[in-house]
């Protein structure tokens, strides 16, 4: 295992950038409630294929897409890898694991322009990566004890933001719940934890909160689990799956300072501003409005971008939300002509000519949208070649768009330099 280096020395080599990035989750269960807080693994493929004659680039209209190379992670935790295709779907440039590390899954890929990347490991021991351009580990980080999970976002020298799960239990009247618990958690460049916030305990007394704990108790009541082969553990649930965590970097006058979180919490159908030095919460909004969000992202104006699921809908979309207000400013989804839907993952990004790229991850599917809901850019993940999954398209976590001219001397793997 590489030395685990001070990110302080290799911050040297990167240059200060942040990015709006992505999400998952379990799919929910119509029948119980209580079922789709169960800690589940993800989709890797595509299970209802809407597209079957489809693959790659299937749209681009030069004139109004902001062009751009895309960069992307798989779901799979057989061949891991982060992927950067150009506007007409060809691959530039690979980072792909080691075949001998099986301890890490790659989810949130943070790029910079030297072409190391920053990766955020799903669910595993193994917590975050420094990559290089060619795919060698400049160092490894983890917080003992914990996993995380979704995202990360940078600090530049002091470090980074990222998300944590660990396995508590918690007192309900007359049972001990089991349940995996979010900590926001700040990072320093030398790979320590230097503030770390309990989501559970934030959110402890909220209605929501309380009630899927009421589900939880009824199902145990109803129902004790007992050990079998199939199932030898007892089962955790996830009352929260926090999926995203972002900085602020500027003041909002009566709501938040600089350097307030914003979280999004998709099984509270929420998203919230939190001031991690007096661990409580600032600002809160979504509950019956949204359904199990994914990707808040801060905006300028005092604004955020939220892919929102909709999963009690079975139609998802992506809004522009005033903070001051709370009013949702912009909307594309859940309208005639724009349906499409992910119940887990899904992301936006806004990009700098104002129109907006979407993940719409179960499907496989990327595309960009202007700013009055054409669409002008579209791309459609491959099929697996082999293993279990052949034949199958590949899923993907968050897709992200850089500009042409974002990377410096770095000389890409498989393909051309220059649009």
């Amino acid at each position: 295992m590489p030395s685990r280096v001070p990110l302080s020395l290799l911050f040297l080599l990167l240059f200060t950038i942040s990015f709006q990035d992505i999400s998952w989750g379990a799919t929910p269960s119509d029948e119980d409630p209580s079922e789709s807080l169960l800690s589940l693994p993800y989709i890797q493929y595509v299970e209802t294929e809407k597209a079957p004659d489809k693959q790659g680039t299937t749209i681009y209209n030069k004139n109004k897409a902001f062009s751009g190379y895309n960069i992307y992670t798989s779901n799979n935790n057989l061949d891991v890898f982060v992927k950067l295709i150009d506007m007409d779907g060809a691959l530039v440039h690979a980072w792909d694991r080691n075949p001998q590390d099986k301890s890490s899954r790659w989810q949130h890929v943070l790029p910079f322009p030297n072409g190391s990347i920053f990766l955020t490991s799903q669910w595993t021991q193994l917590d975050w990566q420094l990559l290089d351009a060619n795919s060698r580990n400049l160092a490894v980080y983890d917080i003992p004890g914990q996993k995380a999970h979704h995202a990360a976002y940078w600090l530049n020298e002091t470090g980074f933001l990222s998300l944590l799960q660990n396995t508590i239990r918690i007192p309900f009247q007359d049972l001990s719940l089991k349940i995996e618990d979010n900590s926001l958690v700040h990072v320093s460049s030398q790979g320590v934890a230097l503030k770390t916030v309990s989501l559970g305990k934030l959110l402890a007394a909220d209605p929501n909160y309380q009630e899927k704990c009421k589900k939880i108790y009824d199902k145990l009541k109803k129902s004790p689990p007992t050990p079998s082969k199939r199932k030898p553990k007892e089962p955790s649930f996830e009352i929260l799956h926090a999926n995203n965590i972002e900085n602020l970097e500027w003041d909002i006058p009566g709501i938040a300072k600089k350097g307030s979180w914003l979280i999004t919490i998709r099984n509270l159908s929420k998203i919230i501003l939190v001031d991690p030095n007096k661990e409580e919460i600032l600002w809160q909004w979504g509950e019956n409005t949204i359904s199990r969000p994914h990707h808040a992202t801060f905006l300028k104006g005092d604004k955020i971008l939220l892919f929102d699921n909709g999963v009690q809908q079975k139609s998802s979309r992506v809004i522009v939300i005033d903070i001051k207000s709370k009013e949702i400013l912009w909307q594309y989804g859940q309208k005639p002509g724009q349906e499409f839907f992910t119940a887990t993952g899904g992301s936006a990004q806004r990009l700098p000519n104002g129109n907006t790229l979407i993940t719409q991850s179960e499907e496989g599917r990327a595309f960009e949208v202007t700013d009055s809901g054409a669409i002008v850019w579209e791309w459609y993940a491959d099929f697996y070649l082999s293993g279990k999954h052949k034949g199958k398209r590949r899923t993907i976590y968050r897709m992200q768009r850089l500009p042409y001219n974002f990377f410096t001397n770095v000389t890409f793997n498989h393909g051309k330099t220059k649009p």
